[in-house]
């Protein structure tokens, strides 16, 4: 079988939190064919390999660009965890993991996509390089330089189904006509 396991990018892992709002009891993503989701949101892959991507084509981003191995810079991954929560609609860098929340019922699907991604894990960049808390001036400096990291990440991997454009997150909205 097959997991959502890169060991081209220090062994990062996609986990599925199963709904928790915490990483125990996930489990890592295994598929028999590598075909992983169809799409939709009843699969629960698909939101899977949405993270995976966002999480390889961020650490492309740093690696290529900016000669950053990994977040720490130590050539090690990290944990993505998808599915967390029910009905949570955020996503978030804590400790040193990434966590997706799936959407709500009515206005988003689930916060996996590329910019969004970009963005988290570039929070965990800072954390390993700048020392910055996340709290009054420095968080707001923390929450831009990860808008900004989240663009460039989008522009650079040169997706046509989802090209760079100066947004974050426009692909959640399940309303958003030109998400």
């Amino acid at each position: 079988g097959f997991q959502l396991t890169d060991p081209s990018r220090g062994n990062g892992q996609t986990l599925d939190a199963r709904n928790r709002t915490s990483g125990n009891g996930a489990t890592v993503f295994t598929d028999s064919d590598n075909v992983w989701g169809n799409n939709t949101n009843a699969d629960r892959a698909s939101a899977a390999a949405d993270a995976h991507y966002g999480v390889a084509a961020t650490w492309d981003y740093f690696k290529n660009v900016h000669g950053r191995n990994g977040i720490f810079n130590d050539g090690k991954g990290v944990k993505s965890y998808v599915h967390t929560g029910s009905n949570w609609v955020n996503a978030v860098w804590y400790g040193n993991n990434m966590y997706y929340g799936d959407r709500d019922a009515t206005t988003y699907l689930p916060l996996t996509v590329l910019d969004v991604a970009g963005h988290e894990m570039s929070h965990g960049v800072a954390q390993a390089t700048s020392g910055l808390a996340y709290s009054g001036d420095m968080g707001g400096l923390n929450e831009g330089n990860s808008d900004i990291f989240g663009t460039l990440v989008e522009f650079y991997a040169n997706n046509p189904s989802d090209p760079g454009d100066y947004l974050i997150g426009e692909k959640i909205y399940k309303s958003n006509p030109t998400g």
